[in-house]
């Protein structure tokens, strides 16, 4: 089953049901899904909640939450559901809880089950199926993220969920010489800094940011094997609470390993991964300086930052985030 696809199946699938809906409504139809009492299921499938998760089981459960992160984004739950959730249901918990499953080695195939079982269950229930909504939200609340670890098969102990680190204060802004005494580039810079100690603090920076921005998404692995995603128009206030989205393995290699489904859905929360950075270096991309390079010297992902002239100041209009495990 293609995850991606299937999730889109989800939207086209309710909106039609929504269309028929408003022109007739039969007399046999069966009673509106009991949203409350499926949600119940998660209280119980967080009392099974094991402390500890080994590697594909908390790639499974990434997977779960990405569905159900991503059927929060884009509106696929009705309103008595939406207006049930506790709030461990609502977005931004559910986006934390992904990171909070995202390990440095990945298990790929066993987070795309888990998305499959996911959208299976998720498509049921949106057509009125009680006991699927229930076991939906009971394998949500076995992945609870009140463990406080993911171990691998040798037992050996790894963090699950983002631990806040100190930071130190930004580097200055590498610039070629000739350029470093433009007024122009000055408020550039002014802004970017600014920009950078949000990140550092871990603070909201959605009011630095265009009403809606591009996102890019590339993280490349051996054998010149990549995996994109693209968002246009993304609200910025998602850039503060995280979000899924769409992305699709690539490969040049014949002997890359390539896995089942070619399409997944990954998430991505800026506050969650500059919280594993320990310093901010900022360097300038080209002499126009509207793009800059975000780079914590000990890690292999980075950002690219462009910025445009907003109003009497200036806005990100796109974020691009590379990842190269090689």
């Amino acid at each position: 089953m293609n995850a991606s696809l299937t999730f889109r199946s989800w939207f086209i699938a309710t909106a039609a049901a929504a269309a028929l809906s408003a022109v007739a409504v039969s007399a046999s139809e069966p009673a509106a899904l009991d949203w409350e009492t499926a949600i119940a299921g998660f209280a119980e499938g967080e009392q099974r909640t094991p402390m500890v998760f080994n590697m594909k089981d908390a790639a499974r459960c990434s997977g779960r939450w990405m569905v159900h992160a991503g059927a929060l984004r884009y509106g696929i739950f009705p309103e008595p559901a939406a207006d049930a959730f506790i709030e461990q249901l609502q977005l931004p918990a559910a986006m934390n809880a992904v990171d909070f499953f995202i390990t440095e080695d990945r298990d790929h195939p066993a987070s795309r089950d888990g998305a499959d079982e996911a959208d299976r269950l998720l498509g049921l229930a949106l057509a009125g199926d009680a006991a699927a909504a229930r076991t939906y939200f009971d394998n949500l609340g076995l992945c609870s993220t009140r463990p406080e670890m993911v171990q691998d098969v040798t037992a050996m102990a790894v963090d699950a969920a983002a631990t806040p680190q100190q930071q130190t204060d930004a580097s200055p802004v590498e610039l070629p010489s000739d350029d470093f005494d433009e007024p122009v580039n000055q408020q550039r810079l002014a802004f970017v800094e600014i920009f950078a100690g949000r990140l550092r603090d871990s603070a909201p920076v959605a009011d630095l940011l265009k009403p809606q921005i591009s996102f890019v998404y590339s993280v490349e692995s051996e054998c010149s094997a990549v995996t994109t995603g693209h968002v246009d128009l993304l609200p910025a206030s998602d850039v503060d609470t995280g979000f899924p989205f769409e992305a699709t393995y690539n490969w040049e290699n014949p002997d890359c390993t390539v896995p089942p489904e070619l399409d997944s859905i990954e998430a991505f929360n800026l506050k969650a991964i500059m919280s594993r950075w320990n310093m901010i270096k900022i360097q300038v991309e080209d002499h126009n300086f509207d793009v800059f390079y975000f780079k914590d010297e000990r890690r292999e992902d980075y950002l690219l930052i462009s910025i445009e002239p907003h109003g009497d100041t200036y806005a990100v209009s796109q974020i691009e985030y590379r990842l190269e495990m090689f």
